[in-house]
């Protein structure tokens, strides 16, 4: 793509050189004031908006480029949408073909997408997240996000195609087959179709993304504000990587709170104060090199394991039972600056490392991964959360799941709500290289230096040789005395040698 701007003026707000490189180009921000502005015939005029982006771990920004099916692109604006539940972006991105596609950058998933027509689209009412299907180009297609999302919190930077309205509802859709995505946006009465697939940042071979340093510097500051470090609950120190997400949970007293424009606002407050200290394993804020990468522990999830069954009919039948504890599991979030996120997870069966897949399983009729045998079913329910995470996370929250055994040690993971389903892989690692990582004490069991059996005392071998006795008497009874006599003496024998044994050891 030519670096000329194809358009070119001043700022009405500040008087600062704003260009746009794209034909389509609608919507330009400042990069100086961050007004927002929307062209008019050979000029601009300002929408009376301002775009307080949040700046985030993303390594993207305006300027870098890539190349994309053989086919290099360079990322020109960028739309930034924050909704009940969490943020993710939108890089509006032009080809050097004169193409011009998406970009879309959530959490820890990349997909690029670019406009088609897609023949009879399903309604957005029928739509179900995990349950409905849809076929393009011979591909069976399954829903894994569906949502309505205002876009009154919504920030833009660079340039965009359209004019960004604050009152503006979308539903949208999104579609799964593997490495294959399809997002339906039902803004107009004939939805937008955009068809791509999943991408790794790595097999993009990008230019121009922002350093590890760029990043912690400037992650979750709003431009032209200040955000609060304290906690308006307890007054503690709010430990996090800023930027992610408009959501937070205090790690001190597990109160919610929301990242406004120049404080952090309470949601909701917990009496956990005391409880959190030793709540999780991996505390919050912790950095340490793991994989040979370091990491950042961004989060902690408590989950209180629910009866399957029970959460799949509140979650999807509308009924509202009383789920009552089962057992439970903890989950850290870490963070790595060019890795991007890697879950461990913490339950009674041990540790295990898990990532959220960016390519679907291959999924059978029943929406199962083929070549994977089902291991179970299972709920979890939100108990509490401390830290930062890129959605919105909430005492209460509900998710059904299904687990499959993927390999040796491997397992598959289904995590399926209301508005979206998820794929994840995840396999044992030991607790001690997790404690070596983060520098924990070992919680490891301590034995003696001399480890024996415990011994039988006597009166248990003499019961036990009673036993041995009657069991063997119809041996007697039926003429077979000699066998019955060989297994009571070789009972016996055993019995008492490896008792004495044990009695002259101690």
């Amino acid at each position: 793509m030519s670096q000329t701007p194809f358009f070119k003026t001043d700022c009405p707000s500040c008087g600062a050189p704003v260009e746009a490189h794209s034909a389509s180009a609608v919507t330009l921000v400042c990069g100086y004031c961050n007004s927002m502005l929307v062209r008019k015939d050979n000029g601009v005029v300002d929408s009376g908006r301002d775009s307080a982006l949040l700046e985030d771990f993303s390594p993207l920004q305006i300027g870098t480029s890539g190349t994309f099916v053989a086919q290099r692109f360079t990322l020109v604006g960028r739309l930034q949408v924050q909704y009940d539940d969490g943020a993710w972006n939108e890089w509006y991105t032009l080809f050097d073909d004169g193409r011009a596609g998406w970009l879309s950058e959530a959490g820890d998933l990349y997909v690029m997408t670019m406009p088609v027509e897609i023949d009879s689209p399903p309604r957005f009412e029928d739509t179900r997240a995990g349950f409905s299907e849809l076929t393009f180009q011979d591909k069976r297609y399954i829903a894994s996000d569906v949502r309505k999302i205002s876009l009154k919190r919504a920030a833009a930077q660079g340039e965009l195609p359209f004019v960004l309205k604050e009152d503006t509802e979308n539903r949208v859709s999104d579609w799964r087959c593997e490495n294959l995505f399809i997002t339906l946006d039902y803004s107009d009465d004939t939805p937008e179709t955009f068809f791509g697939r999943m991408v790794n940042l790595d097999d993009l071979k990008l230019e121009n993304t922002r350093s590890e340093d760029e990043i912690k510097e400037s992650a979750g500051r709003l431009k032209g504000s200040i955000s609060s470090e304290n906690c308006p609950n307890c007054g503690s120190s709010v430990h996090w990587v800023n930027g992610l997400t408009a959501h937070l949970n205090c790690p001190s007293c597990g109160s919610e709170l929301a990242i406004g424009k120049d404080k952090a606002e309470l949601i909701t407050a917990n009496a956990m104060r005391t409880a959190q200290q030793s709540l999780f394993t991996l505390p919050v804020g912790r950095q340490g090199r793991l994989k040979n990468r370091e990491f950042y522990v961004m989060g902690a999830v408590r989950y209180a394991e629910t009866d399957a069954q029970e959460t799949f009919e509140n979650l999807f039948s509308g009924l509202n039972r009383t789920l009552t504890p089962e057992g439970q599991w903890s989950e850290y979030l870490l963070y790595n600056p060019t890795q991007g996120f890697l879950w461990l997870v913490e339950s009674d069966d041990g540790w295990n490392l898990s990532q959220t897949q960016n390519t679907w399983p291959r999924l059978d009729r029943n929406h199962q991964p083929q070549g994977c045998g089902k291991l179970y079913d299972y709920g979890g329910r939100v108990e509490v959360a401390a830290g930062a995470f890129y959605w919105r996370i909430r005492s209460g929250d509900l998710n059904y799941y299904s687990d499959y055994r993927d390999g040796q040690n491997r397992k598959l993971c289904a995590e399926l709500n209301n508005h979206e389903m998820a794929w994840s892989r995840s396999a044992p690692i030991a607790y001690r290289e997790i404690a070596d990582a983060f520098n924990l004490t070992s919680q490891a069991p301590h034995y003696t230096a001399n480890m024996a059996a415990d011994g039988i005392d006597k009166s248990l071998r003499i019961i036990m040789t009673a036993i041995l006795v009657i069991v063997n008497l119809p041996a007697f009874l039926t003429g077979d005395s000699s066998a019955a006599l060989t297994v009571i003496f070789i009972g016996c024998w055993l019995l008492w040698t490896m008792g004495k044994k044990d009695e002259d050891e101690d």
